[in-house]
């Protein structure tokens, strides 16, 4: 009884330790979906995780409150992050890049080529750009005659295609993703993109560095065996987004 005591306890032991609860972001199409078990960011790292042999448990919350979830030990991982986000965490390979552009509409004749043009322009941004995308950027928007940190997609969007501003800042495939595509009046409008920011790597956020181990490995497996392409190309379709 005592040996049968002691198998039940490691194999409990074992099936606690195979689940990993995954902090993911809110809803933001095409990368991650409503409820967190979808999206292209999403469904890489669930894929990434079962290819371990790990057993994913999505928590879908804010990323302040999921930082602090992480770092507390109420998750063991968390999605779209970049090194240095939480002290302590291990970082996974990149699982994705994030493409933040300068989109314009195309009959605006509006060409860009480097950062301090937009000094010249409406600029709206993603909250929290002028942090984030450098001095460079931030220099050329404080000149700007003005320029708006909008967190909606939807707004930026609108605010575009009705000509309430000149440029947008924002990740490429979320904008593309986004359903506004049109302006007041119903009319479709071409937009051109500017890569004037490096693509911007996320990463997997692990509490510890065995489970990091686990994803980076079984995330060259997902490569090889061309799930990654495919999952990456089932997403493009869905959303209608540009191809690289």
């Amino acid at each position: 009884m005592l040996r049968l005591l002691l198998i039940c306890c490691l194999f409990a032991a074992g099936a606690h330790a195979d689940i990993v609860r995954l902090a993911v972001g809110l809803a933001k199409p095409p990368y991650v979906e409503a409820g967190g078990m979808s999206g292209l960011e999403a469904t890489l790292a669930l894929a990434t995780l079962r290819q371990a042999g790990h057993q994913p448990l999505v928590v879908q919350l804010p990323q302040a409150r999921g930082l602090a979830m992480l770092g507390s030990g109420r998750v063991d991982a968390m999605l779209a992050l970049v090194p240095g986000a939480l002290e302590g965490i291990f970082y996974s390979q990149p699982l994705l890049h994030y493409r933040n552009r300068a989109i314009v509409l195309q009959g605006s004749g509006i060409v860009l080529t480097q950062l301090s043009q937009l000094s010249q322009y409406r600029v709206v941004a993603f909250q929290n750009a002028r942090r984030l995308l450098g001095d460079d950027f931030r220099r050329a928007v404080e000149r700007a005659p003005n320029y708006i940190e909008q967190g909606e997609q939807d707004i930026q969007n609108r605010m575009l295609f009705n000509h309430r501003v000149d440029v947008v800042i924002a990740d490429e495939l979320i904008f593309h993703a986004n359903p506004t595509q049109r302006d007041l009046n119903n009319r479709s409008q071409a937009v051109v993109s500017y890569a004037l920011f490096p693509s911007s790597p996320r990463h997997v956020g692990f509490r510890s560095e065995r489970l990091r181990q686990d994803f980076d490995a079984a995330l060259l497996q997902l490569k090889s065996s061309g799930e990654y392409e495919r999952i990456y190309r089932f997403y493009r379709d869905k959303y209608q987004l540009p191809r690289d």
